[in-house]
């Protein structure tokens, strides 16, 4: 009776073994990561933006009086250029083998250190003309200017990079001839340039073809520092995964301001006292006068945001997962499970009386 207890209990620990095996999870299913460059870069282009050129820069006005007696500031641009570019890696962590159904890829983006620049680039002039009387106009200042803003940071998406950069002149002023009397006039200025480039995120599609019949799966992903995306691979066999559509959500921006504080003031004949204050003219005074004023945050440029031509020239290799049958176990096996768990329990009650 032991004796065939014993080939019993044996044959049901072996019918629940098999039944566990063919019943149990993918034993063989790794966690994979892959890690891949990409950089993205945008070419030297306009920073002017949509329907905007470098004659949407500048002022042209009378700042100080008219022609007869007064100052004109004037600026204008013969260029404006932008590049950028932003390097980093994308991992996608996933099990290599799983059931079919929906699986999840685990997506992130690392970026490199000093990976993140951009660079503007200004070429521009200024022109101040002074208005006397007797004399006319006489050139103040008349330089070429550039302006050069830049920024290099680390890639953490989403993020933003800002900079300035500024043309302040030292103080100009001039002393024409006017004859008998005095002339003189002056300028401080400065000009401001602020850009920023922002980063949004990074956008693709994951596409699984399966290596069988060819039919395709695809998710899309909006990548900020990581992001789950879900893929339906409902046929059991190899799909060859891969990312594509790759592309970076950003945004460009320029400003420019003007300050300023002008002054001119002349004299003719003698006697005069100060300039524009007539109550100190003497009899052979035949006139003066004095304007000035301040200026500030005058906008000369505020582009319309927009996006660079961020491009990858990336291309990233495909990668594979198995998918099998998910198991749904048969009558027969059903048995070998149930059988092995009653010798089980019939071994532990003999063993107990």
């Amino acid at each position: 009776m032991d004796d065939l207890l014993r080939r019993i209990v044996g044959r049901s620990a072996t019918a629940l073994v098999v039944a566990l095996t063919v019943y149990g999870g993918n034993a063989s299913a790794l966690p994979m990561t892959l890690n891949y460059n990409l950089d993205f870069s945008s070419p030297s282009e306009s920073f002017w933006g949509p329907g905007q050129t470098a004659a949407s820069f500048g002022y042209n006005s009378m700042i100080l009086g008219n022609e007869s007696f007064g100052m004109r500031f004037q600026t204008g641009a013969s260029t404006g250029t932008v590049k950028s570019n932003y390097n980093g890696s994308i991992s996608v962590g996933f099990d290599n083998q799983v059931q079919q159904g929906p699986v999840n890829l685990m997506l992130g983006f690392q970026g490199d250190s000093s990976g993140g620049h951009f660079d503007t680039l200004l070429g521009a002039f200024v022109k101040v003309t002074a208005y006397f009387p007797v004399i006319g106009a006489e050139t103040v200042t008349n330089p070429n200017y550039s302006l050069q803003t830049s920024r290099t940071y680390l890639p953490s998406p989403p993020d933003s990079a800002s900079d300035s950069d500024s043309f302040t002149p030292a103080s100009t002023t001039i002393g024409p001839d006017i004859g008998v009397g005095s002339a003189q006039a002056g300028i401080d200025y400065d000009i401001v340039q602020n850009s920023m480039h922002t980063i949004s995120g990074l956008g693709g599609m994951a596409v699984a073809t399966h290596q069988g019949d060819g039919q395709v799966r695809s998710a899309a992903f909006s990548l900020g520092a990581t992001d789950t995306i879900s893929l339906n691979l409902d046929l059991a066999g190899i799909w060859d995964v891969q990312l594509t559509n790759l592309s970076l959500g950003n945004l460009f921006s320029t400003n420019f301001d003007l300050d300023f504080v002008p002054f001119i003031q002349y004299t003719l004949g003698l006697g005069c006292g100060d300039a524009g204050t007539n109550s100190d003219n003497g009899s052979f005074c035949g006139g003066d006068g004095r304007l000035d004023t301040t200026l500030t945050s005058i906008d000369l440029f505020s582009n319309t945001p927009f996006a660079l031509a961020m491009k990858s020239s990336n291309v990233l290799s495909s990668f594979q997962i198995d998918v099998v049958a998910a198991t749904v176990p048969l009558p027969g096996t059903l048995a070998l499970l149930g059988l092995g768990l009653a010798g089980l329990g019939f071994s532990r009650r003999s063993r107990a009386s």
